[in-house]
Parts: C-alpha cells; structure tokens; sequence
C-alpha cells in the first residue's frame, strides 16, 4: 500500500484506523504531546531512511513493517499539523471575541459620554441660556435636549447589553457545553492495546538489526498501542 492510495490530505484519525485494520494497532493521541510526536516522528524518519539506503526504496515498500513504520510516521506528522492548525484556529477566534468585547467597551464609553452630558453639561448649559437668552428658551432647551439625550442613553443601553450577550455567546460563557475545542480526543481510538515491546511479530519480518530501532522509537511511554489479532 502506498501513501498516494488514500487520496488527499487524510486525517491522524484515519490514519490511525487503517494503521488498526492492516497492522493490528493504533496509536492512543491522548498519551501525546507535540514535542513527543515530533521526536518519535524523527526516529522514524531516521529508521525509514537507513532503511531505503540499506535495501531500495522498491525493496523496503514491499515490506510490511516498512510500511508499519512509514503509516506510523505518517500519522504522527498529520497530528501535529492539525495539532498546529488547531492552535491558529482557536487564536483566530480567541481575537475575534476580543474584538467583539471591544466593542462592547466602546458602547460603554459612548454610554458615559451621553450620560456625562446630561447629568454634567446640560444644567451647566441650560442655567447659562436661562441667563444670557431666557427661561422659556431654556426650558424649551432642556425638554428637546434632554429627550433626545434620554431617548440616546436608552438605545446605547439596549444595545451594550445585546453586544454583551452576542460576545459572551461567541466565547461560550454560561454554557458548559460550549468549549474552546481544544480536548485530547482528536484521534482517540477506543480500547487502544498495551504498548509495543520486544518480542512483537514485526521483529521477524526482516533478519538482522535493521528494524531493531521501530520498538524502541515507536513504544514506551508516547501512546503507540498493539493489539493482538
């Protein structure tokens, strides 16, 4: 089986399923780190790689733990791009919220300027007109003025409170339901196997030491499971 056989760029997830399906395991992406991936990635790629110039590239992809190997590395490498992927996704919309709550702070400024000019400016402002030009032309002033200003207040009121309830529903707040996407389940496979050791039927599948490096860089501790067929 070649890599060009699937089709497009595939899923970790997938991958992971026809690793299960073919060679009888799947790695567990909840016991995984990025910098883990990376590393058991490189070891691999560094196994691959000895291995096409010890046998040919023809020679090793006839060989299924060649392709073991090369399925394993494929699919960590397809985690941690949709791992990075993920990351940019959430700051994109961690600055969208920002950028919705800013405008909340802005309809709140615009709330306090209105109210500044009717509780400050407009009586300093009406005794003025009543001085200089008249009472009935103040108090005619006050009623127009003061109506419009209440009638502003009232709607910039309505509407913080609605930009309120739009970004906190952008960022999920007072739902418990609603997340940033970031859990551990990408690619979780269900009831993932022990961890590959010494002793597993891929060391047989080439004489020699020159697969001797998968376990040691496929196992231990980094999620990579086996299940017995």
């Amino acid at each position: 089986m070649r890599l060009q056989e699937l089709g497009g760029k595939i899923s970790a997830k997938r991958i992971n399923k026809i690793n299960e399906s073919r060679f009888g395991f799947n790695i567990d992406f909840d016991k995984l780190t990025v910098p883990k991936a990376k590393v058991l990635a490189r070891a691999l790629s560094e196994n691959l790689d000895r291995l096409r110039r010890s046998y040919g590239l023809h020679t090793a992809e006839k060989n299924p733990k060649y392709m073991e190997m090369l399925m394993v590395r494929e699919g960590l490498v397809r985690w941690v791009q949709e791992r990075r992927e993920l990351t940019e996704s959430e700051m994109g919309k961690s600055e969208a919220i920002l950028a919705a709550k800013d405008m909340v702070d802005s309809i709140q400024d615009m709330i306090e300027d209105v109210s500044r000019m009717q509780n400050e400016q407009m009586p300093a402002l009406i005794d003025t007109i009543r001085d200089q030009i008249g009472s009935e032309q103040a108090d005619m002033f006050k009623q127009q003025v003061g109506g419009v200003l209440g009638t502003i207040l009232q709607q910039l009121t309505d509407a913080r409170e609605q930009t309120d309830n739009a970004a906190r529903g952008l960022a999920g707040e007072g739902s418990p339901d609603m997340g940033m996407g970031m859990g551990g389940d990408m690619g979780s496979m269900p009831g993932a196997a022990p961890a590959m050791g010494p002793g597993s039927d891929m060391d047989s599948e080439i004489p020699g030491d020159e697969f001797a490096a998968t376990d040691a860089a496929a196992g231990g501790d980094l999620g990579l499971g086996r299940e017995k067929r």
